[in-house]
């Protein structure tokens, strides 16, 4: 062969597995892959084949994620056989779905009870656990070695179905509770017409029938136009392909539709099917033994993206190596776990309690690679690590776009006592990047031995003392693009300020927005846009709480008036220290107080604060003590005489009569009379309109109050003052004054 054929065809291949995203998970076997919607995530549940099997010997259960599709995160092991005392053995196929609140964990493993195979079910408060054994014994089990592979489905009339077995289908209604039973357990009876084949007892040596039941069932809704339900299962004995029959009902009689994914060279003698619909896609979940060294006991999991036919019906879907595509971009300004991965080659995963899951087994040559990391349009400046290594150490090249990509940092991994003894590392970025790219992690140190472990890592927008940066809404629509970041010295704050500080010195200063959230959470991410598009407008905002790299709720503890006290502490130090990047930049003399709901209970609490030019309430009022019981637990209660402390002009932003809090704040607003004080309503109620673009409404009146207040704008004080106020103008909105 000629050497230009050999280039060409290593090129080829080298292509070929830069776009593959089968197996989506190379770092174990992963079989039996059964995915769940919950939120913005979607979430697969496996088995895992233990490396180098010789049947299937399975001891765990393993969890991933992804909000993507690509890029998937290793959530370890929270369930395995020991978490069963009556299970000694082959932890084979589960599915787990939600139900208020809680998530089942439908497993099978073999008894010590009954020497056979049993279904059991595990439960936790989260989607990733930890779990527990439910009930602390199998839910169905008789002896019977049949009892594999439980699929779990909650009917629109809130029933919930539980089905397994192999070669006999079994099904049961469950309880409300989710781990009892509603009915007595039946089978399915197996006919040519609902399965292609009768029963396995009843079926004849010499006929060769369409196909047949073998096991690995996944009951679900029949999509519309179509009308009933689909179970979809492992068929045609072995080796198997995957299949389905219909029915209008989940007890039958069930009709045999075809196959879906056809008998393929997936190297695995087995197959077994999940189906989900998300973010508007539809995907097939199945396993193949390509992975190198699996085969039919060391199975991995893969996923195709499908259309269902005009009727509803299936579709043949054929395995491939290249996968889906991307539906989403990946942060990479916000902390990601080392094991969060689009692909990998030579690697594992482990976990403890303290650090959770890491990357392990890192030898030279080895990689990471995550995709369609977006840095918007601002270059990173720096890139963080944290490692640990027992020996020698080495060193991560990171690069993008592909294997051979620009460097764009390098970080030196130094030995540091122990492979899970952490140490965060640092480095600039040396290279311009903007916009979506692929990112490799490319390992590199002496060969033939383990270099260290890596657990996660982040690019940062801004130099020292900025940490996690995010850009919403291209920065807001003023002239000062803003950026959402947190700092050190400063925890439990938020900063949202303009991109460029150089545009700010004495002659150009920030004011200040310290800001308070509502039900006192410690984060802002219901405000974030509202917040954001203040800042490019040049203004300095400090919010109350953890920086919200997602719009996720915060769940943590409550937040503190103090909080705001903090801020307006940080900001006057920063003002005043030279080595801050917001030396000078402060107007210190113009700093508005405010907040949303619990929020602005705070702002109340803290008004008498002599360092504070105006105060902002937003969908908030002091309770009286008729309504104080209405009040969320641990909600700062100040008496209506505290507003007598306010010396600031005060303005009340209110969702109208819809609003929970009109009448407290309406109360609050009447009762002073000793400042000016004003009323705007806008009858959106409580929720304002934080969440809408660039903050909605709300954020338009806001910043005129504040361009009012902060820096004398003439042309905002036209919003409130006047015979006719500009305010009163827009629609919706009324404003009351004295």
């Amino acid at each position: 062969m000629r050497k230009s054929t050999i280039l060409i065809m290593f090129v080829l291949m080298a292509a070929m597995k830069a776009i593959a995203q089968n197996p989506v998970v190379q770092t174990w076997y992963t079989s039996d892959p059964a995915p769940m919607v919950f939120g913005d995530r979607i979430y697969m549940y496996t088995g895992h084949d233990e490396d180098n099997a010789d049947f299937f010997w399975m001891n765990e259960w393993r969890i991933y994620s992804s909000s993507d599709m690509v890029n998937w995160t290793d959530h370890g092991s929270p369930l395995n056989l020991e978490s069963f005392s009556w299970a000694d053995d082959r932890a084979w196929a589960a599915q787990t779905i939600e139900r208020n609140g809680k998530f089942y964990w439908y497993i099978c493993a073999h008894s010590k009870i009954s020497g056979g195979m049993a279904i059991g079910v595990a439960v936790a408060d989260s989607p990733t656990g930890p779990f527990r054994d439910a009930i602390g014994k199998p839910l169905y089990e008789d002896g019977k070695w049949d009892h594999i592979d439980p699929t779990v489905f909650i009917d629109d009339d809130d029933q919930a179905w539980l089905f397994w077995g192999n070669p006999v289908v079994y099904y049961a209604k469950l309880n409300p509770d989710m781990i009892s039973f509603a009915s007595e357990v039946k089978t399915v009876k197996q006919t040519i017409e609902g399965f292609g084949s009768p029963d396995m007892k009843e079926r004849k040596k010499d006929v060769k029938y369409k196909d047949c039941y073998t096991e690995g069932p996944w009951i679900m809704k029949a999509p519309k136009p179509a009308k009933g339900y689909y179970l979809l299962y492992a068929a045609g004995g072995v080796p198997e392909h995957i299949a389905y029959s219909s029915a209008p009902s989940p007890e039958g009689p069930w009709t045999y539709r075809g196959e879906i994914m056809p008998l393929e060279d997936t190297k695995s003698f087995t197959n077994h099917c999940g189906v989900a619909d998300f973010k508007g896609h539809s995907y097939f979940f199945y396993h193949t033994g390509k992975l190198p060294g699996g085969g039919g006991f060391g199975r991995s999991a893969a996923i195709e993206e499908f259309k269902y036919n005009a009727d509803g019906s299936f579709p043949v879907i054929h395995h491939t190596d290249a996968g889906v595509a991307p539906i989403g971009t990946l942060n990479p300004y916000k902390r990601t776990e080392a094991e969060t991965m689009a692909w990998s080659s030579g690697l594992k995963s482990e976990q403890n309690d303290e650090t959770g899951v890491y990357i392990s087994d890192i030898n030279n040559g080895d990689y990471i690679k995550v995709r369609e990391a977006d840095f918007g349009n601002m270059s990173p400046k720096k890139f963080t690590a944290s490692v640990a290594s027992a020996l020698l150490g080495g060193s991560i090249e990171v690069r993008v776009d592909s294997l051979g990509g620009k460097v764009i940092a390098s970080l030196k991994v130094s030995r540091t006592g122990g492979w899970e003894k952490w140490q965060t590392v640092t480095v600039p970025v040396t290279e311009t990047i903007t916009g979506c790219h692929d990112i490799y992690f490319v390992f590199k140190g002496m060969k033939g031995g383990k270099l260290f472990t890596f657990d996660w890592w982040r690019f940062d927008m801004l130099d020292a003392p900025f940490i996690q940066t995010r850009i919403v809404e291209d920065g807001g629509t003023g002239p000062y693009k803003a950026i959402i970041t947190e700092t050190e010295g400063l925890g439990e704050h938020t900063l949202i300020f303009p991109q460029d500080l150089s545009a700010f010195g004495a002659d150009r200063q920030l004011p200040v927005l310290v800001w308070g959230n509502g039900a006192c959470n410690n984060s802002p991410f219901e405000h974030i846009k509202f917040l954001s598009e203040i800042a490019s407008y040049g203004y300095l905002v400090v919010a109350t709480g953890y920086i919200p790299m997602t719009d996720e709720w915060y769940r943590g503890p409550m937040s503190k008036s103090a909080q705001q006290i903090e801020s307006i502490d940080w900001v006057y130090a920063q003002n005043a220290d030279p080595k801050s990047p917001f030396y000078q930049k402060i107007d210190v003399k113009n700093l508005c107080v405010a907040g949303m709901s619990c929020g602005g209970l705070q702002t109340l609490f803290n008004c008498e604060d002599p360092r504070i030019s105006t105060l902002m309430i937003c969908n908030s009022g002091l309770f009286n003590q008729q309504n104080a019981g209405s009040a969320v637990p641990n909600m700062p209660m100040p008496p209506k005489d505290k507003l007598s402390e306010i010396h600031t002009p005060i303005i009340y932003i209110l969702g109208g009569k819809p609003d929970i809090a009109y009448e407290n704040g309406m109360d609050d607003f009447r009762r002073i009379t000793h400042v000016p004080a004003y009323a705007a309503n806008l009858p959106v109620g409580h929720g304002g309109t934080y969440a809408q673009p660039h903050g909605g409404e709300f954020a338009v009146v806001a910043r005129a109050w504040l361009d009012w207040q902060l820096k004398g704008d003439a042309k905002a004080a036209k919003m409130f003052e006047g015979k006719r106020p500009a305010l009163a103008k827009r629609k919706g909105w009324t404003l009351e004054k004295h």
